[in-house]
């Protein structure tokens, strides 16, 4: 009787055990539960947004395209959120396309002339007129107001999307931009804390809680955020990071630790990575803040730096005044410690290469010295600056054989100065809004009268400007003045302008090649026409191309045309006809390479060209 007693203790005791064990556990899971519900909760009420790199994209079929919530993985209100470009590619990379990530900040994305002033886009046009069988996607993910961090956090999703290189510009924006060590926009001060928290903002609940605390920071605050204010001054925290000072280092530091893991984790999975080093105004551009300390005072030693240029002792004037926008308090311009942490990176991983753009900038600046001969304010390149920018870049990007294909129609950087397709209110619309720039803090330079425009150029920048006139809508304007006009030339900018903002549109590849053709630019109307036909093709271009190409006496590429127009009329005679006079007229062309002065093989490519032309007419 005792033993089972005993055994009945034992036994109620593990079933004890076992509850104890159980309730424990559902005590512990119990949050994560509530926490997994309440996310399924405000995903299915619709709360939040998807912050993943890439979405889907409307306006092009099996296409991709830079989510526009994206930056609010880094901002702390979303308020200061910013939004980048939006620049389709493939999906699905296709066979032979040339596939580079851009990666950086303002200066990145092109500001202040946006759209095609970005450096990448006279890379793209560059490419595209050198290369016109070639594909290129270059896909721009930079935003204005981010750093390192955000450079980081898409570093590690890029693998997969089959990037040939990624290209970098960052490092103005250490202390200031989202996360930096002097902004109003921080998430402590730990790096692998901030990590974290990048990537459990996409999760609906912690949105909800970010949410939540900004509005309560609002409320106490009274609503800190002054949309007034431009986003620069909203941003700032700290107006006196002194040199050398503790968070001075920490904000070298924060940038070196997260521009290595990007480089390092892109460098392990065979990503060839360009990392340009920075620029910016080192002569005309007063220090915004300087130190009461003689001994250690930004406006002291620019004066000196002044005195000496006076002096044409260019290379102790260059000297000080790097000096003073190191010293400056006001941390807008990189120290030259970022220069070194980029250097040591190139050098340090296999795959990363550096880009000098400051030595491009030093060669057509006077004495070496970055002024306003390149750069609009402190460290926003002008339109001489982004060519040299994308020169640079492209430059690279041959020297380690990304593109290896020998170009076709050889351009130089001061041909692509004068081509680039940078329209009259692309360019007035950047002036304007640098007036409006340093008229506010932290220039402050009031003695900058507001723009007054006359030209129908300068009234569509400026009401992009105050109104808001979207950039599609100005070059439509733009496009009806010049029809106007009848300016084919100006016409044709526009057209090729709109063409890169939309690379998978044919219709923008169509009415630029028809314009060329009307302009007498043959080279640009089969360039433009041929993209417009691998994009949808029709008997009717493959017609006009086929022209062109007889016109142009390049019967190899001709007969891709009549091939086409093959599939669907195997047994059209006259077709059949033509593609045989083709083949005659390229073994005719063979022959006359070995024997020039055949005059027989000359009549009969003559004759055989004349009644191609006949035809095609």
């Amino acid at each position: 009787m005792t033993v089972i007693k005993n055994n009945e203790a034992k036994a109620i005791k593990q079933v004890s055990k076992k509850k104890i064990l159980f309730f424990k556990l559902t005590a512990i899971a119990m949050p994560f539960l509530l926490l997994v519900l309440l996310e399924g909760l405000l995903r299915l009420s619709g709360y939040g947004h998807n912050l993943s790199l890439f979405v889907a994209d409307k306006n092009c079929q099996d296409c991709l395209v830079m989510n526009k919530y994206v930056s609010e993985r880094y901002f702390t209100n979303n308020a200061n959120a910013t939004v980048g470009n939006f620049e389709p590619f493939k999906a699905k990379k296709q066979k032979g396309t040339i596939r580079l990530f851009v990666l950086g900040e303002s200066t990145t994305i092109g500001y202040p002339y946006m759209h095609n002033g970005a450096f990448h886009r006279w890379l793209k046009y560059r490419l595209l007129q050198m290369y016109p069988d070639a594909e290129f996607e270059i896909i721009n993910l930079s935003l204005t107001a981010v750093n390192s961090y955000t450079v980081l956090d898409m570093a590690k999703e890029l693998d997969k999307y089959e990037p040939d290189a990624v290209l970098i510009y960052s490092g103005h924006n250490e202390y200031y931009g989202a996360l930096g060590v002097g902004s109003t926009s921080r998430l402590g001060s730990k790096q692998w804390m901030i990590q974290s928290l990048i990537s459990l903002k996409k999760l609906r609940v912690i949105q909800l809680a970010f949410n939540t605390v900004s509005a309560l920071g609002n409320i106490v605050r009274k609503n800190e955020i002054n949309v007034n204010q431009s986003l620069m001054e909203r941003m700032t925290a700290d107006q006196h990071i002194g040199y050398e000072s503790v968070k001075f280092k920490t904000g070298v530091t924060q940038f070196a630790r997260n521009i290595d893991a990007a480089c390092g984790l892109l460098s392990a999975k065979k990503v060839p990575v360009f990392i340009s080093n920075l620029v910016s105004n080192e002569k005309d551009l007063p220090p915004f803040v300087s130190n009461r300390d003689p001994d250690n005072s930004a406006a002291i030693t620019y004066q000196k730096g002044m005195a000496a240029y006076q002096q044409k002792d260019s290379l102790k004037a260059k000297q000080l005044f790097i000096k003073a926008k190191d010293q400056d308090l006001l941390r807008f311009r990189a120290p030259e410690q970022m220069d070194s942490v980029i250097s040591a990176v190139a050098k340090k991983y296999s795959g990363v290469y550096l880009v000098d753009t400051k030595k491009a900038f030093e060669s057509r600046s006077p004495f070496g010295i970055l002024d306003k001969s390149t750069l609009l304010e402190h460290v926003h390149p002008n339109l001489l600056g982004y060519s040299l920018m994308s020169e640079a870049f492209f430059q690279s990007l041959i020297a380690h054989r990304i593109i290896t294909a020998k170009p076709v129609n050889g351009i130089s950087v001061e041909q692509l100065q004068q081509q680039m397709p940078i329209t009259k209110v692309d360019s007035l619309f950047g002036n304007y809004s640098v007036v409006f720039l340093k008229r506010g803090w932290p220039f402050n330079d009031l003695k900058i009268a507001d723009p007054a425009p006359s030209t129908p150029e300068g009234l569509i920048a400026m009401r992009m400007l105050k109104n808001g006139l979207p950039w599609n809508d100005a070059m439509d304007q733009l496009m009806n003045y010049y029809q106007q006009k009848n300016d084919k030339q100006a016409m044709l900018k526009v057209a090729e302008a709109v063409m890169l903002e939309y690379p998978y549109d044919p219709t923008f590849y169509l009415f630029a090649g028809q314009l060329g053709a009307e302009t007498n630019d043959s080279f640009k109307a089969i360039n433009y026409l041929h993209r417009a036909f691998i994009l949808k093709p029709s008997i009717t271009l493959a017609q006009k191309l086929f022209a062109l190409e007889i016109k142009n006496n390049r019967p190899e590429r001709a007969i891709a045309y009549i091939d086409y127009a093959m599939k669907d009329n195997p047994s059209n005679s006259m077709l059949t006809d033509v593609r045989k006079k083709l083949i005659n007229i390229i073994s005719i062309k063979n022959a006359l390479r070995k024997d020039t002065a055949n005059i027989l093989l000359k009549e009969r490519l003559t004759k055989n060209y004349t009644s191609l032309e006949n035809r095609s007419n």
